[in-house]
């Protein structure tokens, strides 16, 4: 260790040994004591961790659903693990009855990510991690992505936590120099709207005239229902238990990057996403989205990190801003003091029978039903403006959708992909191949008329 760290002195040992970063102490006893095996001969794709609940069930229908697509079994292969391989089995089977026809059957490893052997056995199986074990807040995910950045894994993750996705960014520059992609918030919440957002900027840039640098680009959410699944209400209590260690970095605009001139400008602070007005663009009124706290967060880091790492930012000072969108002030009004709190929103589902305990979620009869869209109109600061529409099904199935994808890319099309390595979002790290892949699955991406009129019939009334 001396020789390694000081040139060979053992008085600067002494003096500075406690200097040593964890991460450089295990890359030494892996460098001088470890075995490892190398990324392209491990003899799995990828790992699904913790597929024990409800969105690790639907991602596993998305996988099997696609077998044929994906050649699973044959040019690709996955294994399933977590800390209990009974609950795993059990999630399988259930699965598995839906799809009779398929033969394959992933191996299911006992993995606890609280201990780094653990974690180092895992990702030495594997080109790839799926974490879908929420809270994440409440877990060591943040070990299992260093041993991912340590041994040369690509890792993916379903979070849609300010705290924790900020906890990442610190490895940022670590995945860069290691060539390894960390890629959080692949899911329909937070991964959808930023994919949104690269798809608009994309085609300003296309109409402009010239270059063109997108100076405010805003973003309506528009359903016809969902209801949160028992894990993301386990992920809220867990916010909520752990504000006053968090709420510096909730209640920061730029805690995941992207920050404009001093931080500031009034159009960049939170209470903008509480506001009720009404816009002319899409002839409708605002209203508060719990999501858009988080969904704006994201965009502007994917802003951030387009400079960062070379490319053209979709706009040096954009202002991205994200609502609820409503026929009248009226309604918007009604939804906005219906947000309360975490105890009314609970008391309010389990009085419509939808108040879900963990693993559970609405079924899929229901989901098929609903819809999400989101409107965006740009502006560039040449005067050119677009307007756009991305047409999805329930959040909790774009997120299988959107994780899955990106690990398909990530272990069959990696070279495809814009960048190398970095903790990055979604649209960054699979840029126009991911935006390819999510369209050719089932999103709808389009460019609006300048006359398009929203229509707001097709949610007079909502499902769930």
């Amino acid at each position: 260790m001396t020789r390694h760290f000081f040139e060979g002195r053992s008085d600067l040992f002494e003096k500075y040994w406690d200097t040593i970063k964890e991460h450089e102490l295990r890359h030494f006893f892996r460098k001088y004591f470890g075995k490892t095996v190398e990324k392209k001969d491990r003899p799995y794709a990828f790992v699904v961790y913790g597929a024990s609940g409800y969105t690790g069930s639907l991602i596993l229908e998305y996988i099997y659903s696609n077998a044929d697509k994906i050649n699973l079994g044959t040019d690709l292969t996955f294994v399933l693990a977590g800390r209990t391989p009974e609950k795993l089995q059990a999630r399988l089977d259930e699965v598995l009855e839906k799809f009779p026809d398929v033969k394959y059957r992933p191996d299911i490893f006992k993995v606890n990510i609280d201990s780094t052997a653990h974690i180092r056995e895992m990702i030495l199986k594997c080109r790839c991690v799926l974490n879908v074990a929420g809270p994440f807040l409440n877990t060591k995910a943040d070990l299992l992505v260093e041993g991912c950045i340590e041994y040369d894994c690509d890792y993916v993750d379903v979070n849609g936590e300010v705290p924790f996705t900020h906890k990442l960014i610190g490895m940022h520059d670590w995945a860069k120099k290691k060539n390894v992609l960390i890629v959080p918030n692949s899911a329909g919440a937070g991964g959808l709207p930023d994919v949104a957002a690269f798809y608009t900027s994309e085609e300003l840039k296309k109409k402009a005239k010239k270059d063109a640098d997108v100076e405010k680009m805003h973003c309506f959410m528009f359903s016809n229902g969902g209801a949160p699944s028992g894990g993301t209400l386990a992920t809220r209590a867990a916010m909520t238990a752990s504000i006053k260690h968090v709420a510096k970095i909730m209640g920061n605009p730029f805690a995941l990057g992207g920050v404009v001139g001093d931080g500031k400008r009034p159009e960049d602070q939170d209470r903008e996403l509480n506001s009720v007005r009404y816009f002319k663009e899409f002839e409708g009124w605002s209203g508060a989205f719990t999501y858009a706290f988080f969904d704006t967060r994201l965009v502007r880091r994917s802003n951030w990190l387009l400079s960062d790492l070379g490319a053209e930012p979709m706009g040096r000072k954009m202002n991205f801003s994200e609502h609820l969108l409503f026929p009248t002030e009226q309604a918007a009004k009604s939804m906005a003091s219906s947000n309360t709190s975490s105890k009314k929103e609970e008391e309010k589902l389990k009085a419509e029978g939808k108040l879900f305990k963990l693993g559970q979620g609405l079924d899929e009869e229901t989901r098929s039903k609903l819809f999400t869209e989101y409107h965006l109109h740009a502006n560039a600061g040449d005067g050119t403006t677009i307007r756009t529409k991305v047409i999805a099904g329930d959040g909790y199935d774009e997120t299988a959708r959107l994780s899955v994808e990106m690990v398909l890319l990530l272990t069959t099309k990696r070279d495809s992909l814009p960048f190398e390595g970095g903790v990055l979002t979604p649209s960054v790290a699979g840029g126009r191949p991911f935006l390819d892949a999510i369209r050719s699955s089932g999103i709808a991406f389009e460019v609006l008329d300048d006359d398009y009129k929203v229509d707001f019939e097709k949610v007079k009334e909502r499902l769930v």
